[in-house]
């Protein structure tokens, strides 16, 4: 018999089309807060983060057989949808009675389907999840019926039923900080944590300040979750988790994973000033329409070392169908004035077919304002229909994408898009255009030329050496 007071939380393996040579290793911060507010429930809790731990059904079971949990989570992402089905199979097929649960932005945009595709999983947790996690938790411990909770899916005989959901959590200071402890931070090691940066020079750590974003980008697969409500930490909640993490893990370094850093200023200027007085560097995302100067200034001061801008299309005309609220004088802007302030690494993420309509001549705008930027960093990806996002509802109205859908094919990393062609372009035009813009890109005497410049410390060589310049030739040359 299982022992009611355990839960198991699972993270699957990355999608098989997925090359994990090119994946940041972060910690799963928003799994570890489900850890702790069900262990502040009472719960005893268990994570393996399978995209560091290897994985094989024995080992699955051997952990089932020592944990013996009542509860077993999954949380996923489209493309790892089918990684969970293999997984839950396993422990439906140990014990029946284990109650299986999945949470997450897939199930989350199609709760229904989802369920019907997946039929060893019994519930699903949809959008925000601590508080639902912790109703189901109760309730399971106690022996009574889980049908009716806010925020879930679930089986009831031969239907599926989906809830309500659930209020967004107002006070996000309510909530625990994430249970890092159950995490075996050597097996983060491996990679980068965010390009430039790598446990194996600094000790890192990820921390989120906010929840949500305001904005309505058609592609964002975050309003899901979130809707576009943006709610923020309290200064003392967040610099106290900082004080843990100084304290607990000796920590030199904070990557800060919210989808936009720079929209609170008042919360932005006095963490930079604790960032600055604790010595710590950091890094975050940013929107080129928050910030400036001064802004950047202060960053800069407090030990700021990378901002990542969301630019996605050198286009004005595919800018404004994309719904990202920017100009191309505010993209120029941003990154002179980051570079005028000495961040030391400024990343630009591109996303080539981001609108079905996009055009050749849109493309080459992007190419164009990627050689004018020289951005440290690019990303240069296709556009990925994620299920719940305005542009998966354009591409199948229109007749876009594949007519068997291939879940696992829903990532940004990835040579096999889940379309064959765009309303102009082809799947096959969009990856060798990446491919040949990444090459001339980071081969250019330009590029190679600025980042020898300015490496100044022995980290950075090595950075660049071990995991920079081995990544983007294996890529570029190798495949």
């Amino acid at each position: 018999m299982s022992n009611k007071y355990n839960i198991l939380l699972i993270l699957p393996p990355m999608s098989r089309t997925v090359d994990k040579d090119y994946v940041s290793t972060q910690m799963p911060v928003n799994l570890a807060y489900i850890a702790s507010s069900l262990e502040k429930a009472g719960a005893n809790v268990k994570i393996i983060d399978f995209t560091v731990e290897s994985f094989s059904e024995q080992k699955l079971i051997s952990l089932l057989q020592q944990f013996n949990p009542a509860i077993v989570g999954f949380t996923s992402m489209t493309s790892s949808i089918y990684m969970v089905t293999d997984l839950a199979k396993i422990v439906k097929t140990y014990n029946k009675d284990i109650l299986t649960l999945l949470g997450g932005v897939h199930i989350s945009a199609m709760p229904q389907q989802t369920l019907e595709e997946n039929p060893y999983i019994d519930v699903g947790v949809i959008g925000e999840g601590e508080e639902t996690a912790i109703e189901i938790y109760n309730l399971k411990k106690t022996g009574k019926s889980i049908e009716g909770i806010k925020g879930t899916a679930y089986r009831e005989e031969k239907k599926i039923i989906v809830t309500p959901r659930r209020e967004l959590i107002k006070d996000l200071n309510s909530i625990p900080f994430p249970a890092r402890h159950l995490l075996d931070l050597e097996k983060y090691q491996k990679s980068h944590v965010s390009r430039g940066f790598s446990r194996k020079h600094l000790r890192i750590m990820e921390i989120i300040t906010s929840r949500g974003c305001p904005n309505s980008c058609i592609f964002c697969a975050g309003h899901i979750n979130y809707g576009c409500s943006l709610r923020f930490r309290s200064y003392k909640n967040i610099t106290d988790e900082v004080d843990y993490l100084i304290d607990k893990y000796n920590i030199n370094h904070i990557s800060i994973e919210d989808d936009t850093f720079t929209i609170n200023k008042t919360l932005l200027k006095n963490l930079c000033d604790y960032f600055r007085r604790k010595k710590l560097t950091w890094n975050c995302n940013a929107r080129v329409n928050t910030i400036d100067l001064e802004i950047l200034k202060l960053m800069k001061q407090s030990g700021c070392k990378k901002i990542s801008f969301g630019v996605e299309s050198g286009s004005p005309r595919i800018l404004k169908l994309i719904k990202k609220n920017i100009s191309l004088d505010q993209v120029r802007n941003a990154f002179k004035s980051a570079k005028k302030e000495g961040i030391r690494y400024i990343e630009g993420t591109f996303m080539l077919g981001s609108h079905p309509d996009e055009k050749l001549e849109d493309i080459e705008m992007t190419k164009k304002l990627i050689f004018e930027l020289m951005p440290d960093f690019i990303s240069l990806s296709l556009i990925c229909p994620f299920p719940g996002t305005e542009v998966y509802n354009i591409m199948k109205k229109n007749n876009l994408l594949d007519k068997d859908l291939d879940w696992s094919k829903f990532t940004f990393i990835n040579n096999k898009p889940p379309f064959m062609k765009l309303n102009h372009l082809t799947a096959e035009q969009l990856i060798k255009i990446q491919k040949n813009t990444l090459k001339k890109y980071y081969s250019s005497p330009k590029y190679i030329l600025g980042q020898v410049t300015k490496i100044r410390t022995l980290g950075e060589l090595l950075y660049f050496i071990n995991l920079g310049f081995s990544f983007v030739f294996d890529f570029l040359f190798k495949k």
